[in-house]
């Protein structure tokens, strides 16, 4: 496997609206850019403090928490998409 996982149709919820986008993990940091309005935001790893993988109504999602006390969730996995992201992180 490569050093980067990119995943697509990935869902978050902002301000009680949900966009899709693009959502790559590496090493080096996690990036989640939005198709609907095109913000990217990007988590160093060094910051991530805990990620649990959760069933959610639309497959599986991830919910991270940062050191700095901001929380992201992504949902639209597959249940076969755990192994993949755990070798990542």
């Amino acid at each position: 496997m490569g050093d980067t996982l990119e995943f697509n149709n990935i869902h978050t919820e902002v301000k009680g609206s949900w966009n899709d986008g693009r959502l790559r993990f590496s090493k080096q940091s996690l990036v989640y850019k939005s198709h609907k309005t095109g913000k990217v935001d990007s988590i160093p790893a060094p910051e991530l403090s805990a990620a649990q993988w959760r069933r959610v109504c639309v497959g599986h999602g991830i919910k991270l928490a940062t050191s700095t006390g901001h929380v992201y969730r992504y949902d639209g996995f597959r249940d076969t998409d755990f192994e993949k992201i755990y070798s990542v992180l």
